[in-house]
């Protein structure tokens, strides 16, 4: 996968896409992108990961979903645990 090399997108790929997260009809357009992005190769990842990068900005993903992300994978920022136990 490569969007293993980009951390940023992964954790915000990962946080929309995981399965406790609900957003409605739980089949949204956003939720498709990052599964496409999820599954890109290298060449196809290169072309999705602007516009990656604009869903990020305009659909940002919970902050608490993204500090669980960052812990799951070892990159915690200070306060991520603290977010991902109680807050919000």
């Amino acid at each position: 996968m490569i969007l293993n090399f980009y951390p940023e997108e992964l954790d915000y790929v990962n946080a929309q896409t995981h399965p406790l997260v609900r957003d409605g009809d739980d089949v949204s357009f956003l939720k498709t992108f990052c599964l496409a992005a999820a599954r890109a190769d290298s060449e196809n990842y290169e072309l999705l990961r602007p516009v990656l990068r604009a869903m990020m900005r305009k659909y940002p993903a919970d902050p608490k979903r993204l500090a669980m992300e960052r812990i799951d994978s070892g990159r915690a920022l200070p306060g991520d645990r603290e977010l991902a136990i109680g807050g919000k």
